[in-house]
C-alpha cells in the first residue's frame, strides 16, 4: 500500500529561512513512516508489545531539490519499496502540486529482539506477505562514502526530551545536534541539499556524546561518538560553495 496525505508546510517544521528545515524534512518522513507501519500494524509500538522487539533506523538519506515554504501546498507519499531477511526499506516522495519533487528519502530499519539485542528477521515482528513492497517511485542510493572525521566540535549531553518510547536518544534528537554545529546565517546562506545519517549505536538519557567534523568525497561529515565509539555518523552536501 502506498499512504498519501496533501497538506501545507507547517511553521513548526520551517527553519530561519521559512522553508523546510533539515529536522522538519526528518520529522514529516518519521511521521509518515510510522502511521504507515501502523495502519500496516508493524509499527514500533506493535513490535514491541506482541513481538518483543522493537524497530531501529539503520540510516536515512534525505535528498531535497526543492524545499517547499510555509503554507506551500504539497503531496507526500510513503511506502514499503523493499524487505530482506533483516531489512525493511521505507521510501517518502515530497511534491509540490505541479510534481516538482521537494523531498526524497529511503529509510532503512531492522527489528530487534527487546532482551538479547540480537537482530531479528523480519518475518517474526510482522512483515510479509500481508506487507508487500511497492515499485519505487525514484531513484535513490545510500553513499559508499568513507567519513573522515578529526575535529572535535563539542560535546552534548542527552536530556529527557531527547528519549522517546524505547527509552533510547531519538533519531531526529541525533540530526539536531549535527545542525546545531552551524549558524542560522550559514545555513540561510548555503542550506543543506542532501542528508545521510547512519546509526551504529544506542545511547540513552544522561550519555555525554562527543562530536567530530571531518569530509567525505565533496560533502561535509559528523561523528558522534559515545565514549570513544561511533554511534552516529553523517554525511551532508549544501548548496553553493563557501565563501572563505
Amino acid at each position: 500500500m502506498r499512504l498519501i496525505k496533501t497538506d501545507k508546510l507547517p511553521a513548526s517544521y520551517c527553519g530561519p529561512d521559512v522553508k523546510l528545515s533539515v529536522e522538519g524534512a526528518f520529522r514529516l518522513v518519521e511521521d509518515m513512516v510510522t502511521e504507515l507501519m501502523g495502519i500496516q500494524h508493524i509499527d514500533g509500538v506493535t513490535c514491541m508489545r506482541e513481538y518483543g522487539g522493537m524497530w531501529v533506523f539503520v540510516r536515512n538519506r534525505i535528498e531535497m531539490p526543492e524545499r517547499p515554504g510555509w503554507m506551500d501546498e504539497y503531496r507526500i507519499t510513503s511506502y514499503i519499496s523493499s524487505f530482506s531477511k533483516i531489512r525493511l526499506y521505507i521510501d517518502t516522495l515530497m511534491e509540490r502540486p505541479d510534481g516538482a519533487v521537494c523531498l526524497k528519502s529511503r529509510l532503512e530499519l531492522c527489528a530487534v529482539d527487546l532482551e538479547t539485542g540480537k537482530i531479528r528477521r523480519s518475518g517474526t515482528v510482522g512483515v510479509g506477505e500481508k506487507t508487500p513492497a511497492e515499485e519505487p517511485l525514484f531513484e535513490i542510493s545510500f553513499s559508499g562514502g568513507r567519513c573522515v572525521c578529526g575535529e572535535r566540535t563539542g560535546a552534548v549531553k542527552v536530556r529527557p526530551t531527547d528519549i522517546d518510547y524505547c527509552h533510547h536518544t531519538n533519531n531526529i534528537a541525533y540530526v539536531r545536534y549535527i545542525m546545531d554545529q552551524y549558524g542560522a546565517d550559514d545555513l540561510i546562506r548555503r542550506p543543506v541539499s542532501m542528508i545521510e545519517v547512519q546509526y551504529a549505536a544506542q545511547t540513552h538519557e544522561g550519555d555525554v556524546l562527543e562530536l567530530y567534523r571531518g569530509v567525505s568525497g565533496d560533502g561535509e561529515a559528523y561523528e558522534i561518538e559515545l565514549d570513544g565509539a561511533k554511534a552516529v555518523s553523517c554525511i551532508l552536501e549544501r548548496e553553493g560553495r563557501e565563501i572563505s
